[in-house]
């Protein structure tokens, strides 16, 4: 055969791996591209309408299943049929020159109950014991602004304040004296009440590109998520894009708390001194005088930031005894705990270089333990706001705080009392995805200065929360890149999203175990299952089960981990060399090393599809992988391990025996390994872990100008998975003398060995 027949017939069963591997999605109900698509029926490979299918497809059946001609109807066999109901929520679709201010009329922000609604409709019974709704709607918030699901206190407090704005009453409605007074009590009651009506009803802001000078509050999607959770006396952690009115938001909701609460005392805590005057001047002394006379308490101290409220009042219609205060005041380490208020605000806390020092000196004081429920209740509220960025030291203090927070979010530990939230650049008010990329294009120079611009740019408009704190470092590969694909998996239908699980090992109950053995018996399989994302056995995520008439198929890397101690997580990967994508991955650290090592096992054993289990070939980074290879022969499944001398030539160097030594120049091959795999298959990937990596994995010019390549911050960033990506990428190529064989017979069923010298 020729040079060129070779290389044509390479080509061809490249495209057709790859058809398969469309085919593959499509049939899952995995949502293409219009590209993929048609390239699907250009090659034929839809002669058949897919079938309306449920919301779940049982995994067993999300394998090789054909959907062509009359192979359809055994396709219709692994596919619910079920009638629309209407009864699930149908994703909000945002077009580009759509303004995601319209994401108000989706269901999240309506109720359509037909109840009056009260506040205790919507009032959490306690904020720090959340319910499991409650977590998934902030979860659903943080993962992107049009990814909010309908929680129905949050539908209930909307619908609440809508449906006393469209009373559309106001004082003058109402004649006599006492019409007025009753009217009024009603309004002090709702404003109390739900500050989302007070704001759209009542506050006005200074404006000076106004003819008046001035211009009605008009609230947003996301205003409606502050006005909700600070009603509901949540504290918060805010990440946010510029230019989202928070400031004057939440200014309002601070002359709401004075103005219809006695002897409450706020505190509003802004960068610097000068900021604390103009936030004093706009958003607190501006908004209270244009609001209505017979709604104002009397004023005894509007100077030097200090905003109070009087005690008594001789002015007819006000109400009396008010004594609130809101107090303006510069960062010190005390600046929360000072005067003990009931209510703490900290504006723009990206500029404040002392963040962690004052949130240390409050935790003491923000709970108290209630005497009649012995329960641990928050007794002070605090909301602090601000946008990422390289603000010298003051913004990694915000950093800091802001990823502590997230982690014990993350972790469910919800005693911390602070809700970390996130609020990508869709929720700027009026912007369209249009203005978004012509923004985009404005900062997009060329030049040595094309990298910090974009850094600016992401920051201003994040669309995932490490934007907020990007760094110029250089990247493996574009941001834009990872965000496209981030975007891609995102966008795949929920129920068809890899799955989250662990694994469990099948026993040989006759053969037991030595004593000193983590399991009771001789392990001889691995079975999979499935758990709760954020369940804390969890340890793998699955996007496609091994398909057992393969082999030559599957291959694992990976990064393992020294002992029970340290930052990482033990990461490795099972690459399918036929799709060439990644069928599934441990991400995974347990106080008991051995229980990690024993996941990462199990998971090659299940994708061994052989009679007889002895672990798909895997390759293992020797520098910190002796204890793991232990493990793994001891238990009788170091046969699969790939040893030195299988690696490309290059690859080969160091002392071990068995895997790939990642020091000196293997380092860099192994990095340029990485490249290619991400760049050549990066697109079929639909586990997101990997993607989340490499925004923070970056490269360091040390002195002697030799670049180095890792995270840009042990203590939170991972890289664990980048590696076992590659190393089960490397793994393949170990074996490119054995391509994936679909097995059709009893005669492909026969197994070669090869020892090692």
């Amino acid at each position: 055969m020729t040079e060129d027949k070779t290389k044509q017939a390479q080509t061809k069963v490249i495209r057709e791996n790859h058809l398969d591997f469309l085919e593959e999605l499509y049939g899952s109900g995995i949502v293409l591209s219009d590209e993929d698509i048609n390239l699907l029926r250009k090659h034929e490979r839809l002669e058949v309408k897919r079938p309306k299918q449920s919301k779940k497809i049982p995994r067993a059946d999300r394998t090789d299943t054909k959907l062509k001609g009359e192979l359809s109807l055994e396709a219709d066999k692994h596919i619910d049929i079920v009638e629309d109901d209407g009864s699930y929520k149908d994703e909000y679709i945002i077009h580009d020159d759509e303004s995601y201010d319209n994401l108000v009329n989706s269901s999240a922000f309506k109720y359509e109950g037909g109840k009056e609604i009260t506040k205790d409709d919507w009032m959490p019974e306690s904020v720090v014991r959340h319910t499991p709704e409650f977590v998934a709607f902030i979860d659903s918030l943080n993962s992107g602004f049009r990814n909010i699901i309908d929680y129905k206190p949050f539908q209930l407090y909307c619908q609440q304040s809508n449906d006393w704005i469209a009373e559309n009453e106001s004082i003058s409605d109402y004649e006599t004296t006492e019409e007025k007074r009753e009217y009024a009590y009603d309004e002090y009651r709702r404003c109390d009440d739900n500050t989302l009506y007070f704001l759209d009803k009542y506050l006005m802001l200074k404006e000076g590109d106004m003819h008046s000078g001035s211009m009605k509050y008009i609230s947003k999607p996301v205003h409606r998520i502050i006005c909700f959770l600070f009603d509901c006396g949540y504290s918060t952690m805010v990440g946010k894009p510029r230019q989202i009115a928070a400031t004057s938001t939440y200014g309002g909701c601070a002359l709401k708390k004075i103005i219809f609460n006695k002897n409450f005392f706020l505190k509003f805590i802004t960068m610097d001194k000068e900021s604390g005057i103009e936030i004093f001047d706009d958003k607190i002394k501006y908004p209270f005088g244009e609001l209505p006379d017979w709604m104002k308490p009397e004023v005894s101290n509007d100077r030097d930031n200090l905003f109070r409220l009087s005690k008594k009042s001789g002015k007819k219609g006000t109400k009396k005894g008010v004594n609130s205060k809101i107090h303006i005041v510069a960062p010190s380490v005390a600046a929360i705990n000072g005067g003990s208020p009931q209510l703490v605000m900290v504006d723009e806390a990206g500029y404040i270089n002392i963040l962690g020092k004052m949130m240390k000196e409050a935790r003491p004081t923000m709970f108290w333990q209630n005497p009649e429920t012995n329960l641990l209740e928050m007794k002070r509220q605090i909301i602090i706001w601000g946008t990422g960025g390289e603000m010298d030291k003051a913004g990694k203090a915000y950093e800091e705080e802001y990823y502590a927070c997230l982690d014990s979010w993350t972790a469910r530990k919800f005693t911390v009392g602070i809700i970390p939230l996130f609020f990508d650049w869709t929720t700027r008010p009026g912007i369209t995805k249009e203005h978004y990329n012509n923004e985009k294009d404005a900062y997009t120079i060329e030049g040595p200065e094309r990298e910090e611009r974009m850094v600016q740019f992401r920051q201003h408009y994040p669309s995932i929360i490490e934007y907020m704190f990007l760094t110029s470092a250089k990247t493996l590969v574009s941001i834009d890149w990872v965000n496209e694909q981030l975007e891609r998996v995102r966008d795949v239908n929920h129920e068809l999203r890899a799955e989250r699980g662990y694994f469990e090992p099948v026993f040989d109950t006759n053969t037991p175990a030595d004593e000193n053995s983590d399991v009771p018996f001789k392990i001889i399989g691995a079975e999979w299952v499935p758990a709760d994302d954020h369940d804390e056995i969890a340890s793998a995520t699955m996007f496609l089960p091994p398909v057992k008439t393969w082999k030559h198929r599957y291959y694992q890397g990976t990064d393992p981990i020294m002992s029970d101690n340290g930052y990482s997580n033990m990461g490795s990967s099972i690459f399918d060399s036929h799709f060439k994508t990644k069928s599934c991955e441990v991400n995974y650290r347990d106080a008991n090393h051995k229980y990690t090592f024993l996941q990462v096992m199990l998971m090659g054993i299940y994708y061994d599809v052989g009679n007889i289990k002895e672990g798909v070939p895997e390759l293992v980074e020797s520098n910190i992988g002796t204890a793991y290879i232990d493990y793994k022969e001891a238990k009788g499944f170091g046969r699969n391990m790939v040893y030195r001398t299988q690696l490309p030539d290059h690859m080969q160097g160091g002392t071990a025996m068995v895997g790939i030594d990642n020091r000196g120049n293997r380092t860099k091959f192994i990095i340029n390994k990485m490249f290619e795999y991400y760049k050549a298959y990066g697109d079929k990937q639909y586990i997101d872990t990997a993607f989340k990596q490499l925004r923070t994995f970056v490269c360091t010019v040390t002195d002697k100008g030799n670049e180095t390549w890792g995270t840009a911050d042990k203590r939170k960033y991972h890289d664990d998975i980048l590696y076992s990506d590659t190393f089960s990428y490397i793994c393949s190529l170990c074996f490119d003398h054995l391509p994936p064989k679909e097995i059709k017979s009893e005669q492909d069923k026969f197994r070669v060995e090869y020892k090692i010298a």
